[in-house]
């Protein structure tokens, strides 16, 4: 950390500017946060789709057949 992160900031002796900047400097890092943990989860996503794909190539496994098909009747078309 660095030695600006560690102090203690106390907002009555701040004047309106100082107050500005400490606001907008905790919502930036708020927003940094948020944004690094939307990337992360993201990427964890993409490396397991990209496994599942993956495994899903597998030169041992067959494609799906059909076996038999059967033809649907629809109660609501009795004209």
């Amino acid at each position: 950390m660095n030695e600006s992160d560690e102090r203690t900031v106390e907002l009555d002796r701040l004047n309106l500017v100082g107050k500005a900047a400490y606001f907008g400097g905790t919502a930036v890092r708020l927003a940094a946060g948020l944004i690094d943990t939307a990337i992360r989860q993201a990427a964890g996503i993409y490396v397991e789709a990209e496994k599942a794909f993956k495994q899903g190539m597998d030169p041992n496994i067959e494609d799906a057949k059909v076996i038999g098909e059967t033809e649907r009747t629809s109660e609501t078309s009795t004209q």
